[in-house]
């Protein structure tokens, strides 16, 4: 048993494969490079595009690809090196992928895919420590969000933080429209900086800004986009 099964000694990327391509590829090499810092973790390989897409096209399929990455080596709670090991694994999946691709954010995402549901607000603050804020090993604080909507029978569940600002939902990142203004949860509110919202303020920095957000936001928007590395932008309200 490793470190990452033992004491949830690492963090997880999930890639999307689509058309035998890797769509988000830089990003997820961004926030592995990230996560690799905050873990204290030094792996004595080259975490470039070339490992994430020769791990990611390995499996030969479209779908998704989850590398963990996790401390190598022994030791109880204070490990006895930072070296990396990790292993991968795969899943088919077939939903619908969209990214906007011109400068026109606004006309792109008219062509987003829509989803309408059911919203609610998990009552239990999300610490908004920087270990939290990459997809950690350790994640049974989303477990139980993820049985709390099971529960509330909603569609999407928002995650806060102790001020009562949103940071995410439940899967996603959030991208909110009002008039012609975009808006994301602050970085340093606590929320995962994931894939596809790291490609929206990499290639839309100039139309995107961070504010502290609450549900009154979401409620009073012209629209609420889900933003995840699966399935890249979709609406959903």
């Amino acid at each position: 048993m490793n470190r990452g099964y033992l004491y949830g000694d690492g963090f997880f990327e999930t890639i999307r494969v689509l058309n035998g391509e890797v769509p988000l590829a830089q990003t997820h090499v961004d926030r592995i490079l990230d996560a690799l810092s905050i873990y204290q973790m030094e792996p004595a390989f080259e975490v470039d595009e070339d490992l994430v897409r020769g791990i990611a096209l390995s499996h030969q399929k479209d779908g998704i690809v989850r590398i963990n990455f996790f401390r190598d080596g022994s030791g109880t709670y204070l490990p006895e090196q930072n070296s990396v090991a990790f292993d991968h694994s795969f899943r088919p999946f077939d939903e619908e992928f969209f990214l906007p691709s011109s400068l026109d954010l606004a006309a792109d995402l008219l062509q987003a895919p829509m989803h309408k549901g059911t919203f609610a607000v998990y009552p239990e603050a999300k610490p908004n420590v920087r270990w939290m804020t990459v997809k950690s090993l350790s994640s049974i604080y989303y477990v139980l969000a993820a049985k709390y909507k099971q529960e509330q029978q909603v569609d999407y569940l928002f995650i806060q933080n102790a001020k009562g600002h949103l940071c995410e939902e439940l899967i996603s990142n959030i991208l909110i429209q009002k008039g012609e203004d975009f808006f994301i949860p602050s970085l340093t509110s606590g929320g995962v900086n994931g894939a596809t919202q790291r490609f929206l303020l990499r290639n839309y920095r100039f139309a995107i800004t961070e504010k502290n957000i609450i549900m009154e936001d979401i409620e009073n928007a012209d629209a609420v986009y889900s933003c995840k590395g699966s399935t890249g932008v979709c609406r959903i309200s």
